[in-house]
């Protein structure tokens, strides 16, 4: 099952961490842009939600955000990529409140 994530490709630090969560999830990691016109299309589960005001991703027909969105990486870490994964939780939390 692949972990999709819905990143702002006009965000750089969006863009980053997407890009960053191949390295530290046991599954594989499809990133896909907000602003891509088509993804409601692809992903019922987006329909009515503003695909680019949070971080999201689709894993197992689930939209994901906000608390569950990081339960749910936090369950899919590599084994021994914990660090890792702290460490992007941290970025990710920081570019949030940024914001």
């Amino acid at each position: 099952m692949t972990f999709y994530v819905i990143a702002d490709s006009a965000c750089g630090g969006c863009s980053a961490i997407a890009a960053q969560l191949g390295q530290v999830l046991s599954v594989p990691v499809a990133v896909r842009s907000c602003r891509d016109p088509h993804l409601a299309e692809e992903f019922p589960v987006l329909a009515g939600e503003p695909a680019c005001a949070r971080p999201l991703a689709v894993y197992g027909g689930r939209l994901l955000g906000g608390a569950a969105l990081m339960w749910y990486g936090a369950r899919l870490l590599t084994p021994g990529r914990r660090l890792a994964g702290l460490r992007l939780a941290v970025e990710v939390f920081r570019l949030r409140l940024s914001r």
